[in-house]
């Protein structure tokens, strides 16, 4: 004869195996809510899915749009409900690091929504809270000029598209620089822009580029349409990464902007803005000069005039090596210059240097020809240096020695 079950545990066992099955049903129905079914998963679109990388679905460039006409693309972009607004405001930025990061960063965020938004501070702001908001999201750099200037050195790559498209030719007046400056100052300084909430994505609403109908639809701001990620990569928590300035280490920086405040503690050079780190030609030396030995340094940069030349001094390398490469390139006599960079995204296309790549140079060389004893300045930081003349000041303008000089003709 079996033995009798005790009815207590009986109705234990049923009683956990209910909460088991209730916990699987909650996880499901909380899985589901975080991964819900995009716009275009709910009505069988024909569009990718979400890339294994985030980074992956924000290509711009011709690559990543449909082929459809404006009315057709604005019809599309209608159809597209808005996302539920939750928890959606983001924090006030924090700035944190020097006094040239923020001169460094003011450049490149004022740069971004001039040129992204136009003579409007409204769009001007909504682009600057996407640039903070990527800032502090893990899937993007950790910089605002490396958020800016992500993928300019590739045609198809890169992130806000005036940085590959030729866009930073066309002249802006004094006026809107002032204007895009006090925009990004104050959203340097904890202003928030609430209309885009946690917003990492736009495009203008004449376009459908093939990843809108992945991500959320969060606002509207004239003709842009502002986005975000499903689930948690879109969620307040993805945006918890701290800015700790560092600025030097985007891979792009801006040479020029105008506008600048004469107290500002790093103004900026009065000049049409310039990307560094495109790729440029190989360098090649006056054919009068045949070889010149360099001592491991790379010739990367040739002025017009013959007498000026930019060098890659690779990590490593000694001080008494790049000094001796100058002096190599200055055999002759007359006026000559070299200056000199760690990093080959740092180093401009041409001459004259403008403030941005000059704050990242390492070594600089100048005789002016006239007789006066040449200058030699080094990165003290790289380089130590006992005597605190011979150091680079990479916070103010520096003077180019050989301004106005007009060299001979070969």
């Amino acid at each position: 004869m079996p033995a009798q079950r005790n009815p207590l545990y009986v109705v234990g066992g049923l009683a956990l195996l209910l909460c088991v099955l209730l916990l699987i049903i909650a996880w499901s129905v909380v899985r589901r809510e975080d991964n819900r079914p995009t716009e275009a998963e709910a009505h069988g679109a024909d569009v990718p899915a979400l890339p294994a990388r985030p980074e992956d679905i924000e290509a711009h460039g011709e690559a990543a749009k449909t082929t459809l006409a404006p009315p057709d693309a604005r019809q599309r972009n209608e159809a597209v409900p808005f996302a539920p607004r939750i928890d959606a405001a983001a924090r006030p930025f924090v700035f944190k690091g020097s006094d040239q990061d923020r001169a460094r960063a003011l450049a490149c965020l004022a740069t971004a929504v001039l040129y992204e938004a136009g003579d409007d501070t409204t769009g001007e702001a909504a682009v600057a809270q996407v640039v903070l908001n990527r800032v502090r999201h893990p899937a993007f750099p950790s910089t605002i000029c490396g958020v800016v200037y992500q993928g300019s050195e590739r045609r198809t790559g890169c992130q806000f598209t005036f940085t590959c498209d030729g866009s930073l030719g066309r002249k802006m007046s004094d006026a809107a620089w002032r204007r895009a400056r006090e925009v990004a100052d104050s959203a340097l300084s904890g202003s928030v822009d609430d209309s885009v909430g946690l917003a990492t994505h736009y495009h203008t609403d004449w376009v459908y580029p093939y990843w809108s109908p992945e991500l959320r639809k969060l606002a509207r701001v004239g003709t842009h349409l502002f986005f975000g990620w499903p689930g948690t990569w879109g969620g307040p928590k993805a945006f918890s990464r701290v800015y700790r300035g560092n600025e030097q280490a985007a891979r792009v920086l801006l040479g020029a902007m105008p506008g600048g405040d004469a107290d500002d503690p790093a103004p900026v050079d009065m000049g049409a803005p310039k990307i560094l780190g495109l790729p440029q030609p190989p360098a090649k030396l006056p054919a009068r000069m045949g070889e010149v030995p360099l001592y491991g340094n790379k010739l990367k940069l040739v002025g017009r005039d013959g007498h000026s030349f930019g060098l890659l001094a690779p990590s490593g390398i000694a001080a008494a090596k790049v000094v001796n490469a100058a002096l190599a390139l200055c055999d002759e006599p007359g006026p000559c210059r070299v200056n000199a960079w760690a990093n080959e995204d740092d180093i401009p296309g041409e001459y004259p240097i403008s403030q941005g790549s000059r704050s990242m140079m390492v070594f600089e060389y100048a005789r002016d020809g006239a007789g006066a004893r040449p200058t030699l300045k080094f990165d003290c930081q790289r380089f130590p240096n006992k005597d605190p003349n011979a150091c680079l000041d990479v916070t103010s303008q520096v003077p180019d020695v050989l301004a106005g000089i007009r060299f001979k003709k070969n």
